[in-house]
């Protein structure tokens, strides 16, 4: 190779958005086009010697051990592994690393793995995942993602023979207050009713044997004024009653919007699983009939949808 054709290859190198090793026999680090490793979360600074395993996450690493025996396995083929790295050293960030087998290349004799910082990218798209699944006002699920979430319990409940509930929660009066203070109070306060249901699930002890999914899985605004949360692992149904209760008051508490004292209650219906639907569909429009039928008792209350239907009769 001659001089030109050399500073050309170093400057392509030297100027790639990649960090380039090249991993030994012993699957150490055998050379690097960075002097600091610690620039992809290395714990050391000086390549030489080092294990491409430091870089990684400690529950990335078996994943990465199976990369490296693809790429061993297979010389010449690419292959892509995106992992985390050390949170302690680099805060969790992302990367994509490339493996190319080139042992038997005279010029290498070593596997390459070419790595990139992908972490804008990724928190972008996590970001985007997230706006997906929840809800920009309240931060509660939005109506697909719960719709996923119940159907994983429903799943669980039928396997483990678990009493599931049902809850449709809809804001009394909640159009008033709007019309009166403005959609921007009205949002305000949304957002307020949707965190104090949230709170309430928080205190799972009395409610049965603890919960599948996070507070904020189990509960979603589906739109407007209306919620509706999914209760796991009951001991017995009627302890759902007691879920409801504690909405009902907290929820009635009053809100401070805008220097104005504002209350608002809700009307709840109740549907349990497997009796009153089977499906995430068919629990839900049970319990949004069990709603309806808590409105015409007054508001401010809760009815089992079963109760609901015997009523009707």
């Amino acid at each position: 190779m001659d001089i030109r054709n050399e500073q050309f290859y170093r400057a392509l190198v030297e100027h790639s958005p990649d960090a380039i090793l090249i991993l030994g026999a012993d699957l150490k680090i055998s050379f690097s086009t960075l002097k600091d490793l610690r620039q992809i979360g290395m714990p050391a600074a000086d390549p030489v010697g080092v294990s491409l395993f430091d870089c990684a996450s400690e529950e990335c690493r078996d994943e990465m051990a199976g990369w490296l025996d693809q790429a061993i396995a297979e010389p010449g083929r690419v292959h892509r592994y995106e992992f985390v790295g050390r949170e302690r050293v680099r805060g969790g960030r992302h990367y994509v690393a490339i493996a190319t087998n080139l042992r038997g290349h005279p010029a290498v004799q070593g596997i390459v793995i070419n790595i990139r910082d992908v972490t804008t990218r990724k928190l972008s798209e996590m970001e985007a995942q997230r706006d997906a699944m929840y809800d920009g006002l309240t931060g509660l699920a939005r109506r697909e993602f719960f719709a996923q979430q119940t159907r994983k319990a429903i799943a669980r409940a039928i396997r483990h023979e678990e009493v599931l509930a049902m809850m449709f929660v809809d804001i009394d009066g909640f159009k008033e207050v709007n019309d009166a203070l403005g959609h921007g109070a009205g949002d305000r306060l949304l957002k307020d009713v949707g965190a104090r249901l949230r709170d309430t699930l928080r205190e799972d002890d009395s409610i049965g044997r603890g919960q599948l999914l996070e507070n904020e899985d189990r509960i979603a605004r589906l739109g407007g004024d209306e919620f509706t949360v999914m209760l796991t692992k009951l001991t017995v149904p009627e302890n759902a009653a007691l879920v409801a209760q504690r909405m009902l008051a907290a929820v009635a508490a009053p809100y401070s919007i805008d220097n104005k004292d504002v209350r608002v209650t809700v009307s709840i219906g109740i549907a349990v699983f497997p009796q009153d639907g089977r499906s995430a569909e068919e629990l839900l429009r049970s319990a949004d009939k069990a709603m309806y039928a808590a409105k015409k008792l007054g508001k401010n209350t809760y009815t089992f949808h079963s109760q609901s239907a015997s009523d009707a009769a």
